[in-house]
């Protein structure tokens, strides 16, 4: 049985770490990675983008620029070119030197953690880096199974038609992770909630024909009754917050949040155990 339902059977609240330890570490790095483990994540959430010349490589953004000193796309990169690059000295002088990791390379270092959850977001889209984003989901599972870590994984993503490739091509192996509002997964084209395991909230909506997330400067929160819509069709409602504080989190499990998606890890831990939900 997947680990990840297994975790919702046990009717615990998981803490996944955001990017690795996002706000204390260079995200989606392997220093980010390491401490998100040591501090006791239930799992990693992080992001996969494929090079150029096919290798699977662990970057939030479709290019490097915000978080390496370096310039471009990822897909229209070598794994050489990107190899390169600092992915750490934007976070700090203490991390110069930081590469970004192979997404092999993060294999290594959460494959000894049997018990470590590992929430997988496929980062190519089809209508920006075209089909290559169908091979990156083959890719990424591909590894997990030949390193026997299958039941260990959830497939996340932001575009419908790579989700729903995933669920036509193997079926309900793997629980599948997206969003709400649906709009956030452009603009699906058929219904995907029943597809989907995990759905993450946020308050926003359309504005002008583009997400406009405005909504959130006044509240994290969507409204009570999308919480109880998800869970009344057979979803888990989980939620990323910009800043994690206990009142945020109380209210969140009061509406039927099972799984935080934490920037700081080891502050999350804490304020869970604070409250009682740890």
């Amino acid at each position: 049985m997947n680990k990840f339902l297994e975790f919702i059977g046990s009717g615990k609240i998981m803490m996944a770490a955001h990017r690795g330890d996002k706000d204390c570490r260079p995200e989606n790095t392997l220093p980010a990675f390491r401490h998100a483990i040591e501090l006791g994540a239930d799992g990693i959430e992080t992001d996969i983008h494929q090079t150029k010349d096919g290798i699977l490589v662990m970057m939030h953004d479709h290019d490097v620029d915000r978080t390496t000193d370096g310039h471009g796309r990822v897909c229209d990169m070598t794994l050489e070119e990107i190899k390169k690059l600092d992915a750490g000295i934007k976070k700090g002088d203490e991390y110069r030197g930081t590469r970004v990791p192979t997404f092999e390379e993060f294999l290594d270092l959460v494959e000894p953690y049997p018990d470590l959850l590992l929430n997988l977001e496929l980062k190519d889209y089809p209508n920006v880096e075209g089909d290559i984003c169908y091979s990156t989901a083959d890719k990424l599972i591909e590894a997990v199974e030949r390193r026997g870590m299958g039941e260990r994984i959830m497939i996340n993503c932001f575009s419908w038609k790579v989700l729903d490739y995933v669920a036509g091509k193997y079926g309900d192996k793997y629980p599948l992770h997206g969003f709400w509002p649906d709009f956030l997964m452009q603009r699906p084209e058929k219904d995907m909630y029943p597809y989907l395991t995990y759905v993450c909230l946020f308050n926003c909506k359309i504005t002008d024909g583009k997400v406009d997330w405005s909504p959130r400067k006044t509240s994290e929160f969507c409204p009570a009754e999308d919480f109880a819509k998800l869970k009344d069709m057979g979803c888990e409602p989980c939620v990323c917050f910009a800043h994690d504080t206990p009142e945020l989190m109380r209210k969140a499990i009061d509406l039927g949040v099972t799984m935080f998606t934490c920037n700081d890890p080891e502050k999350a831990i804490k304020i869970l155990r604070e409250i009682g939900a740890r």
